[in-house]
């Protein structure tokens, strides 16, 4: 007869966001009391609360990796806003979303333009394929700003991967949030889809591209 197993969803959250050397050693640890408590809930609320902890810790005692982390992703993305999707925007949008750089209110016209280009690309919808190439867009260039996070920074790669996913989120919250509770109704209900879904695809790519979903049994944190 075979014991029982711990919620599989739990564990495999665990397993691939899990930060730190001890992470295989605590899904060892929990699976065991597991099998003492039997309570599917208590396990869902270790595990968890475990990611987030972990996460703090990782970033407590690597503080000068996790800064570096952050500035590599966010100086790739702004190199990609700031020249490659002026040159394709055209294209896709009909219209050129760009970035001056000798702009006096650069770092504010920087932030907006990182999270807003693609977003008012889709709204416009001036290409029938708009909708889905900024979705794509942020996808795709951030899968590749969260593969050079974790490639260069191996050692704690799941903690900076999640930091810097993190950050996109929390900037994204406090650029979008006041626009949607101040607008009119009817233009909130026109911008929360496209939003939600640029956001989202957004920390999906740098989740994906950072190697945080790929089978990791083989592969120490």
């Amino acid at each position: 007869m075979t014991s029982k197993q711990p919620p599989r969803i739990a564990t495999w959250m665990l397993k691939h966001f899990g930060s730190g050397p001890d992470n295989d050693a605590l899904l060892g640890d929990l699976a065991e009391q597991y099998l003492q408590k039997d309570s599917a809930m208590w396990y869902w609320r270790q595990a968890m609360k475990a990611i987030p902890v972990s996460l703090f810790k990782e970033i407590r005692g690597h503080k000068r990796i996790a800064a570096r982390a952050l500035l590599t992703g966010w100086a790739m993305w702004i190199l990609f806003v700031t020249w490659i999707f002026p040159l394709v925007s055209p294209f896709f949008f009909g219209v050129s979303f760009g970035v001056d750089l000798m702009h006096p209110r650069q770092p504010i016209q920087v932030a907006w333009s990182v999270l807003w280009a693609p977003v008012l690309g889709q709204a416009s919808l001036a290409r029938p394929f708009s909708y889905v190439f900024a979705v794509a867009l942020p996808l795709l260039a951030w899968a590749v700003c969260g593969w050079l996070v974790a490639r260069f920074h191996r050692e704690q790669q799941t903690s900076v991967v999640l930091l810097f996913a993190g950050s996109i989120l929390l900037t994204a919250l406090l650029l979008f949030g006041p626009f949607i509770l101040t607008v009119e109704p009817r233009a909130a209900y026109l911008f929360v889809g496209p939003l939600a879904a640029n956001v989202a695809a957004s920390v999906l790519g740098i989740v994906l591209g950072g190697g945080l979903l790929r089978d990791r049994s083989t592969v120490s944190n």
